[in-house]
């Protein structure tokens, strides 16, 4: 009797994941199409970053990404956040912005082929690591310079419909290379070296802090964002496949 019906029960537990995994299977194929159809070009818009003060929201207490609550680690953020304000007190400014003591540039490599972001000082490597570059939307190519820097950014977007929805409080150590698009850090993933983002340049938590406080523009201490000036230039940033 039990032979007859395992024909039956397969069927019922393939509609089943199937059903139970609809959006994540859906998201999949519609990336690999390239017909997502999810209307967010940036992690943010311009405007947002723009009108940011780049302060940390006490107030948030949850993460949102691909349509699911994930985690989201206030405590550490909010430390880590007071800590960056603390060493901005003490910092020598001179030795930071886009060139270094001697007059190397700073500047900025992002392999999107190799998902791997490498900062230079002149032709000297000083950090490498991987990174989670657009799955949702392309991270756009070219050479640009920071624009703008927020060390707490609120970033909402995607589709609630295609399952790409995200609402991420607290998004830490934002650099705006172009538009609403920025390089900054990701604690919903761990998934570093694969794409991951909605065209942003997603980076480890302490490799995005690290980069942070080393590139232009420099973050006046007393304040946590900053637009890029003649005097307080951002740092370029080149992005290619």
């Amino acid at each position: 009797m039990l032979h007859r019906l395992l024909p039956t029960l397969l069927i019922i537990a393939v509609i089943t994941t199937v059903v139970l995994n609809f959006q994540s299977i859906r998201r999949e194929i519609v990336y690999k199409l390239h017909i997502s159809g999810d209307p967010t070009t940036s992690c943010c818009s311009a405007e947002e970053a723009l009108k940011s003060n780049g302060n940390f929201n006490e107030n948030a207490t949850t993460a949102i990404f691909d349509n699911q609550v994930v985690n989201y680690p206030k405590t550490s953020l909010s430390v880590a956040f007071q800590q960056a304000i603390a060493e901005s007190q003490n910092t020598n400014t001179q030795v930071l912005g886009t060139t270094t003591a001697d007059g190397a540039e700073k500047w900025i490599d992002v392999n999107l082929t190799t998902e791997q972001l490498t900062a230079y000082e002149g032709n000297k490597v000083v950090m490498q690591f991987p990174i989670s570059s657009g799955k949702w939307g392309p991270t756009p190519e070219g050479t640009f310079n920071i624009w703008s820097k927020t060390r707490s950014q609120s970033m909402i977007g995607g589709s609630q419909e295609l399952g790409t929805y995200y609402n991420l409080p607290n998004v830490p150590d934002n650099m705006f290379f172009f538009s609403g698009f920025a390089l900054h850090g990701a604690y919903w993933h761990n998934n570093f070296g694969h794409p991951m983002s909605h065209g942003c340049v997603n980076e480890p938590l302490a490799n995005a802090h690290q980069i942070f406080e080393w590139a232009g523009p420099i973050v006046p201490p007393g304040q946590n964002a900053v637009r890029a000036t003649p005097e307080n230039p951002g740092t370029r940033v080149v992005i290619h496949s």
